[in-house]
């Protein structure tokens, strides 16, 4: 991968409209002049983030959410924001809540790593089959936990129902598009206004994951190499490689990360979400020391301040069973 450059953090850009545009799926958040964080909005059917930018001659659009009427959300947004329809879809890594939006726009090229590619035409491909498998089954489930005493069962409800009802209702109609367009390492795109650097980062949340850098604006788009306020996912990925990663992100020096999942983000959310998984090696280290099987878990609570953030039923106990998992060998 060819030598990283440093992002030089912008002075904050003030949108031209006093509220963000808010659709069924995504709030659109101005970042600079051309460039929006759509952050999935809760109850929608994107369930990740995604981004719009302005190249000037070409539009660029990171990810696309979990269903095909997400993408269709970012495409017509795409065109109203810029006046052109997208011209490039990117993919940060395979999974479905960021892949499958792109079958709303099957004439525009998609690009991602070889090594994404790869894995959606192979655990892609598994995971759609399950969906189809154990979808109405999970939804039952999780609908049931809106009833549970513990109040991370019933956040847990709040969120993966409209997860699973938009995975029932969709799942049927993905064909599960592959990239037209690879790179290998850096990948990069310019236009009138800007440039933008497709950076693949390697292992991290999966085995290949990669960033969108806008050097002259200060804005990173991380995909699920950053959760704000929210637990991330390891068991697809390699923590150690992950932490690397999050050192990579903030020594680009942006002043605007903008993660997977969660709001828009800093460089302390960065340094957060590392403390998180450092911790968790942790955590799983000390009890492994004393003998705790992963099989043996139960069912621990987070205590820090991690404990009020997203996802924590079911990400925490899944993510100390992936590392107990890991040190039994």
């Amino acid at each position: 991968m060819a030598r990283r450059g440093r992002v030089r953090a912008s002075v904050c850009y003030a949108p031209r409209v006093n509220a963000a545009a808010a659709g069924r799926h995504f709030v659109l958040e101005p970042l600079a002049d051309g460039v929006w964080a759509c952050v999935h909005r809760a109850g929608g059917w994107a369930v990740g983030n995604a981004g719009i930018v302005d190249l000037g001659g070409a539009t660029l659009v990171f990810d696309a959410g979990l269903t095909p009427e997400a993408g269709e959300e970012l495409g017509a947004a795409a065109r109203t924001l810029t006046g052109r329809a997208p011209t490039l879809l990117l993919l940060s890594h395979f999974h479905n809540d960021h892949l499958r939006g792109f079958e709303a726009l099957p004439d525009v090229p998609l690009v991602a790593s070889e090594a994404t590619r790869a894995l959606v035409d192979t655990l892609g491909r598994e995971e759609l089959a399950s969906d189809l498998e154990h979808g109405v089954a999970r939804l039952a489930e999780t609908r049931a936990l809106a009833h549970d005493d513990d109040p991370l069962r019933r956040a847990c409800a709040r969120t993966f129902v409209p997860y699973w009802e938009a995975l029932v209702a969709t799942a049927p109609r993905v064909a599960l598009r592959l990239p037209e367009v690879t790179f290998g390492g850096r990948l990069r795109f310019r236009g009138r206004r800007r440039s933008a650097d497709f950076v693949s980062l390697g292992s991290g949340h999966t085995p290949d994951d990669a960033v969108l850098v806008l050097p002259d604006d200060g804005v990173v788009f991380c995909g699920d190499l950053l959760f704000v306020a929210a637990h991330p996912y390891l068991a697809d990925g390699d923590p150690n490689g992950w932490l690397r990663a999050l050192g990579v992100l903030k020594g680009f020096g942006a002043a605007r990360y903008v993660p997977g999942h969660g709001p828009v983000g800093t460089a302390a959310d960065l340094d957060a979400l590392s403390a998180h998984i450092a911790g968790l090696q942790a955590t799983a280290e000390g009890l492994h020391r004393a003998g705790v099987l992963a099989s043996d878990l139960g069912d621990p609570h987070p205590e820090d301040a991690a404990a009020t953030w997203e996802f924590a039923f079911p990400f925490y106990r899944a993510n100390l069973r992936f590392l107990l998992r890991r040190l039994e060998g």
